[in-house]
């Protein structure tokens, strides 16, 4: 849209001054990584196009592969449209225009091809132009869209809708790098931001580090990985911050906090000493990760098989009067399902959900097993409010070439079924048709 108020027009007259971005390219290629492709047993280098035929395309995967032209170390990508391959990569650069602090956004696009060298364009996302000392800001560029690098159309001043819990695009954008020579005014130049390459968005590092000094103090230690999670995944360093805080006394190095940050969850779920640094520094923090996830394994399944137990208690004591009853005819005979394993049992062979969907904890229904000499057939769901036959499911739920005489025998038995009810204890019943 067309700048409208005095703040638009003043921050459009100055983004017409901005340099040009050409400076950026040599910077951003440099941050691209190299690929091969393969094309029936050869593989291609989509840097140089070389062309060869490995000894073990296996091992090649497995150890990594090397163009022996250029030699260059490549990664795997997949080509379509008769070879063609797209890497978009976007980074931001921070300046200081006027009283402003401004982030520019900007894509770089990598275009690979089976049969040419790789080609490099860069084009202009959209800037955050903020004035701090008034809390206002200008967004000035592209509009947001779900295909290629999220941006497209002209460059113009945007209209951003704060109101409301939804987020906008332009809020929820983070870049894959910074631009060095980072500018800052003056009340963020205290923090440093640009004193490693940390590889956090500017934008949301300033945002979070004006609320919480825990993330300044992530980043003038060097924190790298953990300030990267802190910033742009989750908040559990605000759970676990006295353990961080251990781990920068010991100098223990985290290199993959998700994967920390679930060890300590694990460990105070086992009771461990999570302020001991005999346990939250492991020398190998994966083989322990993975030690206390089997752990935590084998107690769950032990948790199930005591929960079935007692689920198996309480329906045998819930349904003791009718687990003795049996309806026979001929070669069919109809019983109720005696325990939780026989409701396992019949939902395997008959592939239907009575067990998975636990039709044993429903206290107003009574299952029973049709069986025709002895060989599951059908399972009979009877509610015990109306007296009524639910449903009679055989395999894969379908009905058997024995539903409706199952359902004659069925309705036929109701009334003992019914009479059962009426007693504390069953008492041995058997019926013939």
């Amino acid at each position: 849209m067309k700048p409208k108020t005095k703040l638009q027009q003043e921050v459009w007259n100055l983004h017409q001054k901005l340099l040009s971005i050409n400076e950026h390219e040599p910077y951003m290629i440099s941050k691209h990584e190299f690929y091969y492709t393969t094309h029936y047993k050869n593989l291609i280098c989509l840097e140089c196009n070389h062309q060869w035929k490995p000894n073990q395309l296996w091992q090649e995967e497995l150890v990594g592969v090397e163009c022996p032209s250029c030699k260059k170390n490549l990664k795997k990508i997949k080509t379509e449209n008769g070879g063609q391959a797209v890497r978009i990569i976007t980074y931001g650069h921070a300046q200081v225009v006027d009283r402003f602090q401004v982030i520019r956004y900007f894509s770089c696009w990598k275009n690979m091809s089976k049969k040419k060298k790789p080609v490099y364009s860069t084009h202009r996302l959209f800037e955050e132009w903020t004035d701090y000392e008034k809390g206002k800001r200008v967004i000035v560029g592209q509009l947001a869209c779900r295909y290629g690098d999220g941006f497209h159309g002209t460059y113009e001043v945007r209209y951003i809708n704060n109101s409301g819990w939804r987020s906008n695009d332009y809020d929820i954008f983070a870049s894959d790098y910074n631009f060095p020579r980072a500018e800052f005014i003056p009340i963020f130049q205290k923090y440093t931001l640009d004193c490693f390459d940390h590889e956090c968005d500017y934008r949301v590092l300033m945002r979070k580090i004006q609320s919480c000094s825990k993330i300044e103090t992530l980043l003038k230690t060097k924190q790298k990985e953990l300030l990267q999670h802190a910033v742009h995944k989750d908040n559990k360093y605000y759970s676990y911050w006295p353990q961080i805080k251990i781990a920068m006394r010991q100098g223990y190095q985290i290199n993959d906090p998700g994967i920390w940050y679930d060890y300590l969850d694990l460990l105070r779920g086992f009771g461990k000493d999570i302020h001991s640094p005999k346990y939250i520094c492991p020398e190998n923090l994966k083989a322990e990760h993975d030690r206390y996830v089997e752990k935590r394994r084998i107690q769950r399944e032990q948790e199930k098989i005591q929960d079935l137990q007692k689920q198996n208690e309480n329906y045998i004591k819930r349904m003791s009067r009718f687990l003795s009853l049996e309806f026979i005819d001929g070669d069919l005979s109809i019983k109720p399902l005696q325990n939780v394993d026989e409701f396992k049992q019949e939902g395997k062979e008959l592939k239907h959900c009575v067990f998975t969907n636990n039709y044993h904890l429903k206290t107003n229904s009574l299952l029973l097993s049709a069986r025709i000499n002895g060989v599951r057939t059908e399972t009979i769901e009877i509610e015990m409010i109306t007296w009524s036959i639910v449903q009679a499911r055989g395999i894969h739920n379908d009905n058997s070439k024995h539903h409706d005489r199952i359902l004659e025998l069925m309705k036929k038995s109701i009334p003992a079924i019914r009479k059962a009810s009426q007693y504390r204890k069953s008492k041995p019943l058997k019926q013939s048709a």
